[in-house]
């Protein structure tokens, strides 16, 4: 049965007003990530820590859980990547675990590049992550740069580093 001309244009109202609400509550109307940089995240130590708190560096933050097997396979290549790097931070964030099991899980695999933990996703939720491993590349300012879904070796971490943040100084390349 086909709705009258009125009741149509009515249906695709409310639908575009929810999915307007809903870009806005998961951060995907501010493609600049300027409501993304003010999230919270938790470091090892249980303090609460954010993207703004590295503002004056690019920052490179990867999003990982314990369960995924691709996020474990990256973290070797990040951690690589990590202790080159002097001008752009790598942050690893973990996805809900404890603060305990994610650490003691980065600990085992000898990842030493800070790790952060996000156990109810709201990092996830603000960047429209719909998978893991995922990276978000953040500029000087704070400002989103990209989000690549899916896993990087090193060569394509430095590559994507390379051609995001032009000026970051790595060693050895």
């Amino acid at each position: 049965m086909r709705l009258p001309h009125t009741a149509r244009r009515s249906r695709w109202a409310t639908a575009f007003a929810v999915t307007a609400v809903l870009l806005g509550a998961c951060g995907g109307a501010d493609s600049k990530g300027g409501s993304v940089a003010g999230v919270q995240f938790t470091s090892a130590d249980g303090t609460k820590s954010s993207i703004a708190a590295f503002r004056g560096a690019p920052v490179v933050v990867n999003l990982w859980a314990t369960w995924c097997t691709p996020c474990v396979k990256e973290m070797p290549a990040f951690d690589e990547v990590a202790a080159e790097q002097t001008a752009v931070k790598i942050i690893g964030v973990n996805v809900g675990d404890t603060a305990d099991a994610a650490r003691s899980f980065a600990a085992d695999l000898g990842i030493r590049y800070p790790q952060f933990t996000d156990p109810d996703g709201a990092l996830s939720t603000a960047l429209n992550i719909t998978g893991y491993p995922a990276t978000a590349f953040f500029d000087a300012d704070g400002k989103l740069v990209i989000v690549h879904q899916g896993a990087l070796t090193a060569d394509e971490l430095r590559s994507t580093i390379q051609r995001r943040f032009p000026g970051a100084v790595t060693e050895g390349t």
